[in-house]
C-alpha cells in the first residue's frame, strides 16, 4: 500500500470520523483510554493519531517502528492482542517495549489490528487504568458489536497473540540480596566492552551490507521495467531504510559513536532524541559545558547513569517533560536529571525491570569518585551527578 491509498488529510489528524469513533467507544464501554494508530504505508512507523481519554500529548509523540510497542507489534503481526493484567502476564524486563502503557498508566487492554485495501495500516486500541474481572467481557462485547468494520478499516478480530504469563515465583524478589560490590564493577566492565563490540560489527558489518543492497536496488529500479516492478523495488528499498533506522537506534543505545568521536553532551542529546521518539516525553536539555571532552572514564560513566535516569523518568515517572542540566566548572562536572512525575520510595524502591538500574548507577558513579544523589518525593525525582574532572584512567 502507498501513501496514496491513504490520504494524508487521515494521517495528518484531519478525518473527523475516526476522532468521532475513539470518542464513541470511549463512551459506549466507559474505557479509560481509546486511540486509533496509523501508518503512512507498508514499513512507515506508526503513531497514535486519533484517541480519547488521554491524560496528556505525550502519547502522540510515540513513534512506533513495525515489531516494536504494542501498535509494532499488532502492524508487523496481523493478529490482535490482550493482557487483562498487565503486571501478571508481562514480565517487568519487557515493560519498555510497551511505551503507550507508560505513557498512558494503562493495565488492561485489547489492540485489533485495522486493515485497508487488504493490508494492515493501523492499530485499534481499548484500555482500562485498573483491573477489574469483567474487562474480557467487556472487550468481547466490543469485538461483537464492531463485527469487521470501524469507519472505513477493517477490524481483525480473530486469532489473538499467545504470550506466556510470567507466574510470581519467576519475579525478581523485592527483598533479595543486593548484587556485591565487586560483581558489579565486573558486570559493568565487560557489559561496556560488549557493547562496543557488537555496536561496531553492527554499524562496520550489518548496516554497511545494507546500504549496498539498497544502493544495487536503486541501480536495478532505473534499469527499464514495468510500474509493477517498480513498486515492489520502492517498497523493498523503504524496508531496508527503516531497518537501517532501528540499527542505527540499536548502535546508539549499545555504544554511540557520539561517544567517542563527539563527547559526552552530544551522545546524550542523540541518546535523548531516541526515547523522545519512543516513549513520547518531551525531553529538555539547559546549560554549557567549558569542554566539549572529558577523560574517557568520565565519559562512559556519565553517559550510561544519565542515560538509565532519563530512561527511567521516560517509563516510570509518569511526567511527559524531562529537564536534563549539565554545567562544568571548577574542575566539576555536574549533571542533572529531573522530572515532575508520581516520585518513588528511595531507601525502598519498588523493583520494575531487572531491578538492577539504580545499584548500577550508584556504581559506575564510585568508579570514577562522583557523588550521586536522588530525590524524590511527590513534586517529582531528581538525580544528579557530581563528578571531578580528572585524568583518564581506568576507562570503562
Amino acid at each position: 500500500m502507498t501513501a496514496s491509498n491513504f490520504p494524508e488529510e487521515t494521517l495528518a489528524g484531519g478525518y473527523a470520523v475516526y476522532t468521532d469513533a475513539v470518542g464513541e467507544l470511549r463512551r459506549r464501554y466507559s474505557f479509560d483510554f481509546v486511540a486509533i494508530g496509523l501508518t503512512a504505508f507498508v514499513g512507515a512507523p506508526l503513531k497514535w493519531i486519533y484517541s480519547a481519554g488521554a491524560t496528556g500529548e505525550r502519547h502522540k509523540r510515540i513513534v512506533l517502528a513495525p515489531g516494536h510497542g504494542i501498535g509494532g507489534i499488532v502492524i508487523k503481526s496481523g493478529k490482535p492482542m490482550l493482557f487483562t493484567d498487565i503486571d501478571e502476564e508481562i514480565d517487568p524486563q519487557e515493560y519498555s517495549s510497551y511505551p503507550i502503557v507508560f505513557a498512558e498508566d494503562l493495565r488492561s487492554f485489547c489492540a485489533l489490528p485495522l486493515k485497508k485495501n487488504g493490508r494492515v495500516v493501523g492499530s485499534l486500541l481499548a484500555a482500562f487504568r485498573s483491573v477489574e474481572p469483567n474487562h474480557v467481557a467487556v472487550y468481547q462485547q466490543m469485538i461483537d458489536d464492531l463485527g469487521d468494520a470501524l469507519c472505513d478499516l477493517e477490524v481483525v478480530s480473530e486469532g489473538f497473540m499467545n504470550f506466556e504469563k510470567i507466574v510470581e515465583e519467576k519475579r525478581p524478589a523485592k527483598s533479595g540480596a543486593p548484587i556485591p560490590h565487586s560483581e558489579i564493577t565486573r558486570i559493568i566492565g565487560a557489559q561496556e566492552d560488549e557493547r562496543k563490540r557488537i555496536s561496531r560489527e553492527l554499524h562496520d558489518g550489518i548496516a554497511q551490507e545494507l546500504w549496498s543492497v539498497s544502493f544495487s536496488l536503486k541501480r536495478l529500479r532505473d534499469m527499464s521495467m514495468g510500474a509493477e516492478e517498480r513498486a515492489l523495488i520502492d517498497e523493498a528499498g523503504a524496508n531496508i531504510e527503516r531497518i537501517l533506522d532501528e540499527l542505527h537506534n540499536i548502535t546508539v543505545e549499545l555504544r554511540p559513536s557520539a561517544l567517542d568521536h563527539l563527547g559526552f553532551a552530544s551522545a546524550l542529546r542523540s541518546q535523548a532524541a531516541i526515547f523522545e521518539r519512543t516513549y513520547g516525553a518531551e525531553i529538555v536539555f539547559e546549560g554549557e559545558l567549558s569542554t566539549e571532552r572529558f577523560p574517557q572514564a568520565l565519559e562512559t560513566q556519565a553517559y550510561r547513569i544519565c542515560q538509565e535516569a532519563m530512561l527511567n523518568a521516560c517509563k516510570y515517572s509518569d511526567s511527559d517533560r524531562i529537564g536534563v542540566s549539565i554545567e562544568s566548572a571548577g574542575g566539576w562536572l555536574r549533571v542533572s536529571v529531573s522530572d515532575a512525575g508520581c516520585g518513588f520510595d528511595v531507601e525502598e524502591p519498588e523493583i520494575r525491570g531487572s531491578g538492577c538500574g539504580l545499584p548500577g548507577m550508584k556504581e559506575r558513579a564510585l568508579l570514577i569518585g562522583a557523588t550521586l544523589t536522588i530525590e524524590s518525593g511527590e513534586e517529582g525525582t531528581t538525580v544528579t551527578l557530581v563528578a571531578p574532572m580528572g585524568t583518564d584512567e581506568g576507562a570503562l
